[in-house]
């Protein structure tokens, strides 16, 4: 007998996890319209190869805006799950002191993306680059390859594809066109894990560009990081940012004077900063000794406080502790590791696929999610490709034949 057809649009991290899941039990066939599959997954792996993480359970969840459908893929695929599946494909893992996991020391982006797709064609995966899909139905799709456009049927469908960031690797969110024109409802895009702007005067961007604020705690609307984050031309990036971006968007979006705020000695009380001045005739020249401050520090301190609290020891102590920064808007969505917004929820069954379009499924960064960096992002995406996989695996009646992968 035939077997049934899974075609996957989109060679990205979802899509190669689902076709793993499938391949055993369908045809199976990715169409990619970059040349290559994966380059967003590489180029993720420029910054730390952050392929998940380990926390687990509750622990896992609460890093995450999502709807409660992904909420419970993620209890059903977990981090342990997506760390057996990788050693499965040679591909080993470990945590690094931060709870995020690595693939094994020395092996490098390109390697692990090439040991998934090598056990893809194992399993008889068909891939097709630079074909772009530019219509669906339930049954069938039409496809884009040059100046050829050719329909394709199809038993089911998953869309794989990326939200707007990164448009380098075609990740541009140009395929939400094609879906409204389908009548499924989407929310715009936004950028998240993104730097953020803020009006630096010049005594900081002269100076002071590229340089790290470590081992400071950025807190906003009660929510707070501690980390680092990179002085830019425009403003703040880095790790001590990134989680508290849907805090900032949602602030920007509702408040007149939208701030931050840093304490760069987030491990000491103000008491004890207090007890380093204590009894002492202070001059503003004294402060980075007696504060433990390095230039940039001393030079944003010294930009955002009054002339009054400058030369107020006690005030400036309480500034080190607690200094409001204002906070312009966020990066474009084209410099953003990733984005909100895409495929409403209302538009989803629980099991991925589109309440209008029962056969064709809809997973990854182009649902409309959010969640920091740290691995949580591809975790997400290999969660749900589980899911949707599993779902059509168990509506075909395959589920018993073996352990779904």
């Amino acid at each position: 007998m035939q077997r049934k057809k899974v075609t996957i649009i989109g060679g990205g991290a979802a899509g190669l996890k689902a076709a793993y899941a499938l391949s055993p039990y369908f045809e199976v066939a990715i169409y990619e319209k970059a040349k290559t599959i994966g380059r967003k997954f590489l180029v993720a792996g420029k910054g730390g190869f952050n392929l998940t993480n380990s926390a687990q359970g509750e622990a896992l969840i609460q890093h995450y805006d999502a709807p409660a459908f992904i909420s419970d893929c993620l209890r059903a695929f977990d981090t342990s799950a997506v760390r057996a599946w990788l050693s499965d494909i040679q591909i080993p893992t470990y945590v690094g002191s931060s709870g995020r996991v690595f693939p094994e020391q020395g092996m490098k982006p390109y390697e692990v993306l090439k040991a998934i797709k090598n056990r893809l064609i194992k399993q008889g995966v068909q891939f097709y680059t630079q074909h772009q899909c530019i219509d669906f139905k339930d049954d069938a799709l039409v496809v884009q390859h040059g100046s050829e456009q050719f329909t394709i049927p199809t038993d089911y469908t998953i869309f794989a594809l990326g939200g707007a960031s990164w448009p380098v690797t075609g990740s541009d969110g140009t395929w939400a066109t094609m879906f409204e024109a389908n009548g499924i409802a989407l929310s715009p895009f936004q950028a998240s894990n993104c730097g953020i702007n803020i009006e630096w005067p010049e005594s900081v961007t002269q100076y002071h560009e590229g340089k790290p604020l470590k081992n400071i705690r950025i807190s906003v609307n009660g929510l707070n990081r501690m980390g680092e984050t990179l002085i830019t031309r425009y403003g703040l990036e880095g790790n001590a940012i990134y989680p508290l971006i849907p805090a900032i968007r949602q602030m920007l979006e509702t408040q007149a004077n939208p701030c931050i705020y840093l304490d760069f000695k987030p491990n000491n009380s103000l008491e004890q900063l207090a007890a380093k001045i204590s009894g002492a005739t202070m001059n503003t020249r004294d402060y980075a000794e007696a504060f433990k401050l390095d230039g940039a520090e001393l030079a944003i301190l010294k930009a955002f406080t009054d002339k009054h609290c400058f030369i107020n020891p006690h005030a400036f102590a309480q500034a080190i502790k607690n200094l409001p920064l204002p906070v312009h808007s966020l990066r474009p969505i084209r410099e953003a590791i990733s984005t909100t917004g895409g495929v409403q929820a209302a538009e989803m069954n629980a099991d991925f696929s589109l309440k209008k379009y029962p056969h064709v499924f809809a997973i990854g960064e182009m649902l409309d999610w959010d969640a920091p960096t740290g691995g949580f992002l591809l975790q997400a995406c290999f969660s749900m490709a589980h899911c949707a996989a599993t779902a059509i695996i168990k509506r075909e009646g395959k589920e018993n034949n073996s352990e779904i992968q």
